[in-house]
C-alpha cells in the first residue's frame, strides 16, 4: 500500500500489478451500492402498489355497487317509480378478464370480435344502465341490482339481463349473468354452491316478485352457451343464471337452472 506525493491517498495493487485508488474505489463501490439500494426501494414500491391495485379497485367498486343497491331498494317500493337508471364511466371499474363469449368460429368469430369493439368503441363516455330489478337468492347471501343488458359496463356493476332472452316471469328462458369475482360475496361469486331447491328471487320495478326453485346445477364450456342462454331455450317458465368458474382445464361457465313456482306469474 502506497502513499501519494503528499501522502493523503492510499493505493492497492490487483492481482495484475496495477496500482489503483482504494478511496476512489470505495466511492465507486459505495454510489452502487446506493443505486441498487434505490432500484430495490423503487421495485418494493412497485410491487406494493401492484398488490393494492386490485384491492383498492374492488373496494370501489363495492362502495358504489352498495350504493346503488340502497337507492334502488327506496325506489322500488314507490308505486310511481317505472324506470330507475345510473349514469357511469364507460371505463370506469373495469373487471379483470372482462369480455364477451363468441359461440362462432374462423373468420365469423373474427368478425362478431370486430362488431363489438367497434359497439365498445362508439359507446359515450358516461353509459346509462338501466335497472330492471333486483335478485336474491338467500342460500348464498346474493342480493343485487339486475340491469337490463348485459354488456360488459353493465356487469361492472350488478347482474346482466341477456337481450335475447325472455324478461322474468314471462313463458320462456330468462337468462341473467354475472361476474363470478374474487371478492367474497360479490355478484356470482357463490353461484356454484346453490343447491337443487334453493329458491331464486326476482322482484321487477313493478313491485311483481318471481321465485324460480332450482332445478339442476352444469358446468360448460363458453362455446357451448347457445344452447341455454335464449329466450327460446328450455321449458316453460325458466330462469338460467350465468358465471364464470375455474377448473384445473382452464375457464368454465357454470349455469344455474330452475322454473318458476307453481302459482307465481
Amino acid at each position: 500500500m502506497d502513499k501519494d506525493f503528499n501522502g493523503t491517498k492510499l493505493y492497492g495493487v490487483d492481482p495484475n500489478g496495477k496500482k489503483y485508488d482504494r478511496q476512489a474505489r470505495r466511492k465507486k463501490n459505495r454510489m452502487i451500492s446506493n443505486i441498487l439500494l434505490v432500484l430495490a426501494l423503487l421495485f418494493a414500491i412497485i410491487a406494493a402498489v401492484l398488490l393494492l391495485i386490485d384491492p383498492i379497485k374492488n373496494r370501489m367498486r363495492k362502495k358504489e355497487v352498495e350504493q346503488q343497491i340502497e337507492q334502488v331498494e327506496q325506489l322500488i317500493i314507490q308505486p310511481d317509480v317505472t324506470e330507475i337508471t345510473f349514469v357511469v364511466p364507460k371505463d370506469a371499474n373495469k373487471v379483470n378478464g372482462e369480455d364477451y363469449d363468441i359461440y362462432a368460429e374462423g373468420e365469423d368469430a373474427e368478425a362478431i370480435k370486430a362488431e363489438i369493439e367497434a359497439a365498445l368503441a362508439e359507446m359515450p363516455d358516461n353509459v346509462t344502465l338501466n335497472v330492471l330489478g333486483m335478485i336474491d337468492i338467500d342460500s348464498i347471501d346474493c342480493h343485487f341490482v339486475v340491469f337490463d343488458n348485459d354488456s360488459v359496463v353493465d356487469l361492472r356493476y350488478g347482474i346482466g339481463h341477456h337481450q335475447s332472452s325472455v324478461l322474468p316471469g314471462e313463458e320462456g328462458n330468462c337468462c341473467l349473468l354475472g361476474h363470478h369475482m374474487r371478492v367474497e360475496g360479490m355478484f356470482f361469486n357463490k353461484l356454484i354452491d346453490v343447491k337443487i331447491g334453493d329458491q331464486v328471487k326476482i322482484t321487477t320495478l313493478d313491485g311483481k316478485e318471481y321465485i324460480y326453485i332450482v332445478d339442476k346445477t352444469i358446468v360448460v364450456d363458453p362455446s357451448e352457451l347457445e344452447d341455454y342462454v335464449d329466450g327460446d331455450d328450455g321449458t316453460g317458465k325458466q330462469i338460467t343464471l350465468v358465471s364464470c368458474t375455474y377448473t384445473g382445464e382452464g375457464t368454465k361457465r357454470i349455469l344455474v337452472i330452475g322454473h318458476i313456482l307453481e302459482g307465481e306469474d
